[in-house]
């Protein structure tokens, strides 16, 4: 059997590796927009909002985690809705949810565009990708390599150029919006997202992923399913799962063709088939040539073809560019799907008049229209007589002038297979309509945490990141390296920690009387908090390297900002002050500093130098004193510099402010900030149950009262900038 279609593995190596009106309007809206030197990507939302999927428990003899299989949801959804049904956004192979928020030349991606039409979005990581993190303590080694420029390069972004591309359509790709070879800005952006992996066995992931699917569409009602490439399967997968909810299927370019890599047609995993079919070796199967020039083979059912009664009555359609690899081969999935009682529409996009496009046509530079012709093709085949239900804003509501997603801190690393990226940074902003206030905020997450900790609890309510922007702050979430979206992999970082515990966190959730849940295990919002866990990269110090010199770079590109820190990441708001001391206008620790030169710290708060006046070039050099605390302190035995004390150079003149709960555990918070001012700066010890603030733990911005916590420091802030 010819196998024409990358299975999940190679393409990480290859990577590595509705009415007349409406559409009217769209059509309108899409030619006006396209023709704008910089196209919008304002947003006026409802909600925005995130959520976990399939979140299971297992036990391991270190304690209880989350077992890998969840699913990240982020949600978008209009403050107009002028269409019935959401569109689900199930991404490709190696990538994640980020192929479809942003093109990487800073365009709007898919899910933005759509979301200005009036579409509710839904954009997912599946298991093992992006926010939905991949362990080997639970999936298995990593895969051999990291995804490398010239895969990415050949499979996407410049087949044209390679020596040896997939086919001759390749020559014909036009519509990349750089030179897609190694050293054009354009294909860092899309590599540093790429990497995700899962399970090798394909059948497991296809069964894993009709769980997450199911619960999906269970809690958001009808919708329709966007799939792009080995993400594919999704589509068939939950309308056989869920044939009632599932209102349109849209395959761009599907992974395929039938009985390719999959042995139960276009999934690995068993669908519906009438007659039934106890096994895939049920199915009776021929070869049938392609009547195109340069089509290949592909695979159907011998007559009589059993059908896909659960598809049967589900709009789909399937969507070609030009000069993809999937040229030679959608006509072989199309074909098997309408033999198997289908109603298919099989789109090419050169017979709309569209022309150059390769694989990752959503990145391209005319993904607007592109994505035009998907829209055009939803309105009379999915929309047509459905009554549109308006939104209801809550308390995540944002209105934006600009929403989308970049990276800094690219670095190629040669490896015997291959140049991979190494350390990159993932951001996500949000800038409000009215911007009230002349620093944006950038907000970095904690140890094993992601972005994640500032957009709520995962069950719809605001986080802090939401209030920043809802005051009239710009605001920049980051991932840190090897965190969240920002791909963890061995051959970039080195050795990963072990898999997060609940046993090790779950006494932070106890001890806190602002928790919103019962702070068990069970508990349906730790189960959320768990799922967004990553395991950190052990090299502390490559760690601290990589935040000083990605924090300097995400700051020569928006310009001074505040910095906001949380637990584990203390560091990183005196690494970025070192590097560019005039860019940083104010630090926020919040339960981020514990005590200098302990745990690693020999350079004082951080685990590699920092400058010094007079200058230190051996942490030998800085001799210390303990310091014992008056009898009932809650401040345990610390050390600070012996006098006369060297200064902290460049952190002189920057308002500083270290951020203690009432019940978080952290009482070390005092001695932090008496070395930051025995070492000449402007720090304060910001005692939460000082000013009112009581019953919080760590997680304050998970908490009951993370308003309040919140207004404290926006306070603090304000007054200190003020003056």
């Amino acid at each position: 059997m010819k196998k024409t279609e990358l299975t999940r593995r190679e393409f990480a190596a290859a990577t590595v590796t509705g009415a007349a009106a409406i559409l009217l309007a769209d059509n309108a809206l899409a030619q006006t927009a396209s023709s704008a030197s910089k196209p919008s990507s304002a947003v006026d939302l409802a909600e925005w909002s995130y959520f976990w999927v399939n979140v299971k428990r297992a036990k391991l003899a270190r304690g209880t985690v989350v077992n890998g299989e969840q699913m990240y949801v982020e949600s978008f959804i209009p403050k107009e809705v002028r269409h019935p049904y959401p569109i689900v956004m199930v991404h490709g192979g190696g990538g994640q949810g980020l192929d479809w928020m942003g093109a990487p030349d800073g365009r709007p991606g898919w899910s933005t565009l759509l979301v200005q039409q009036g579409y509710k979005v839904y954009v997912v990581d599946r298991p093992g990708h992006g926010r939905s993190p991949f362990h080997p303590d639970l999936d298995g080694p990593f895969p051999r390599g990291a995804a490398t420029y010239e895969g990415t390069e050949r499979q996407f972004t410049g087949p044209e150029k390679v020596a040896k591309p997939y086919g001759p359509q390749a020559a014909k790709h036009t519509q990349w919006p750089g030179s897609g070879e190694m050293g054009d800005p354009t294909v860092d952006q899309v590599i540093s997202g790429q990497g995700g992996s899962f399970l090798p066995d394909l059948e497991a992931t296809h069964d894993i992923w009709r769980a997450g699917l199911t619960e999906l569409f269970d809690k958001i009602g009808p919708a329709i399913i966007m799939c792009h490439s080995m993400g594919g399967p999704s589509g068939w997968i939950i309308g056989d799962a869920r044939p009632d909810l599932v209102k349109g299927i849209i395959g761009v370019e599907p992974g395929g063709p039938a009985f390719g890599n999959f042995k139960w047609g276009l999934t690995a995993s068993k669908v519906t088939y009438d007659p039934p079919a106890a096994s895939h070796e049920d199915l009776k199967i021929k070869k049938v040539a392609g009547t195109d020039p340069g089509a290949d083979a592909c695979f159907i059912q011998e007559e009589p073809a059993r059908q896909l009664v659960n598809l049967k009555n589900i709009p789909i359609a399937i969507f070609t560019s030009e000069a993809s690899y999937h040229v030679p081969y959608d006509w072989g999935s199309v074909a098997f799907l309408r033999q198997a009682g289908c109603k298919v529409d099989h789109i090419r996009l050169t017979d709309k008049g569209i022309y150059g496009n390769a694989h990752f046509m959503m990145m391209e530079k005319n993904n607007r229209e592109v994505l035009q012709l998907i829209v055009n093709w939803i309105g009379p085949n999915v929309e047509k007589g459905v009554a549109i239900a308006p939104s209801q804003p809550n308390e995540t509501a944002l209105k934006l002038s600009e929403m989308g997603v970049f990276w800094v801190g690219m670095e190629r690393k040669k490896m015997p297979y291959g140049n991979i990226v190494r350390g990159q940074m993932f951001v996500q902003y949000l800038i409000p309509t009215q911007v009230k206030h002349p620093y944006p905020i950038v907000l970095v997450h904690g140890g094993g945490g992601q972005g994640l900790h500032y957009m709520g609890m995962g069950d719809g309510r605001a986080g802090w990141a939401h209030y920043y922007a809802q005051e009239g702050y710009k605001v920049y979430v980051v991932d840190r390296p090897g965190h969240g979206r920002a791909p963890y992999h061995p051959d970039a970082l080195g050795p990963i920690g072990p898999a997060p515990v609940y046993d090790t966190l779950i006494g932070e959730f106890k001890r806190s009387k602002q928790w919103p849940g019962t702070a068990e295990i069970g508990d349906p919002l730790i189960d959320q908090y768990f799922a967004n866990m990553n395991a950190a990269p052990q090299d502390n110090v490559m760690a601290h390297g990589l935040w000083a010199t990605r924090g300097a770079e995400l700051l020569d590109r928006i310009g001074p900002a505040i910095i906001q820190v949380h637990s584990a990441a203390g560091p990183y708001g005196w690494l970025v002050a070192d590097q560019r001391p005039q860019l940083v206008k104010a630090i926020v620790c919040v339960e981020g500093a514990g005590n200098a030169f302990e745990n690693g710290s020999v350079w004082g708060l951080t685990d590699i130098p920092i400058a010094y006046d007079p200058p230190v070039t051996d942490p030998a050099q800085l001799e210390t004193r303990d310091v014992t605390p008056p009898a009932g302190s809650r401040v345990h035995p610390y050390k600070i510099q012996a006098e006369p004390a060297r200064k902290l150079k460049n952190l002189q003149g920057i308002p500083t402010v270290v951020v203690a709960s009432d019940l978080g555990g952290r009482t070390q918070v005092p001695a932090a900030v008496a070395y930051l001012r025995q070492a000449g700066c402007d720090a304060e010890d910001l005692e939460l149950r000082d000013k009112g603030v009581l019953g919080n733990g760590h997680f304050m911005m998970l908490e009951n009262n993370r308003r309040q916590v919140f207004d404290t420091i926006r306070g603090w802030v304000e007054q200190k900038l003020k003056a």
